[in-house]
């Protein structure tokens, strides 16, 4: 069963902007929360669901408008809370895991923090068969000696072995190893699990091209793991 059906997309969900910050379904993220209004936001989501949309700004804006609510990106990631500490001055430590894509659809009239209407990207999960093509082409990939030298590629190995979806090995590289917000933004965007496949083995093989390049100037004595993020 796709996650996306275990969300009440009827209900309003709470927003949580943050700048040149994009979380992907799959994937979690740690957030330390202390402003106030966002205090209450997990403090109200841990009494519902334990749901939050992480969402994103648009443009730089928000630098001057911060404290009323600056114009956001469309897309969001739903994720659930599953872990979190509250401290003694009321601050929270959360662990958020990214469960579905979604778009906002409206903003509802909300204090003290922004919540809105959502609607999914995917209503399920793309079956396996129709990406096991793509599944071996980026274990091929993953799997390169070239492209394993980088330290984020590494970490992405005990996922390979773990044989988890190919949806959630495609999110999970992507947050991994692409650190630029407006890629991971694009990937948050695209709802075809395809789409997503086809980019990021796109940006492998570029990547091993430009390592490839790289090993040309490297001094010969060097051992050191690579880590070009």
């Amino acid at each position: 069963m796709s996650e996306t059906l275990t969300i009440d997309f009827r209900q309003a969900i709470p927003l949580f902007p943050l700048p040149n910050c994009v979380l992907l379904p799959h994937a979690t993220i740690p957030l330390h929360i202390f402003e106030p209004r966002y205090r209450r936001m997990v403090s109200d989501s841990l009494d519902g669901k334990g749901l939050v949309a992480m969402a994103t700004f648009e443009g730089e804006d928000w630098k001057k408008t911060y404290e009323g609510k600056p114009v956001l990106r469309p897309h969001v990631c739903v994720g659930y809370i599953v872990k979190h500490q509250k401290l003694d001055d009321g601050r929270y430590n959360v662990l958020l895991q990214g469960a579905c894509r979604a778009r906002i659809v409206r903003e509802m009239a909300s204090t003290p923090y922004r919540k809105a209407m959502l609607e999914p990207l995917e209503l399920q999960s793309p079956m396996e068969i129709d990406l096991s093509d793509h599944r071996a082409t980026l274990e091929s990939l993953l799997n390169d000696p070239l492209l394993k030298e980088l330290s984020s590629i590494a970490a992405v190995q005990n996922w390979i072995s773990r044989e988890i979806p190919t949806n959630a090995l495609i999110d999970l590289t992507t947050m991994t190893v692409c650190d630029d917000v407006n890629e991971r933004y694009q990937m948050l965007a695209e709802g075809s699990a395809e789409s997503r496949a086809v980019w990021l083995e796109r940006w492998l093989r570029t990547t091993k091209k430009t390592l490839r390049t790289a090993k040309r100037f490297e001094p010969p004595d060097s051992q050191d793991r690579i880590n070009i993020n």
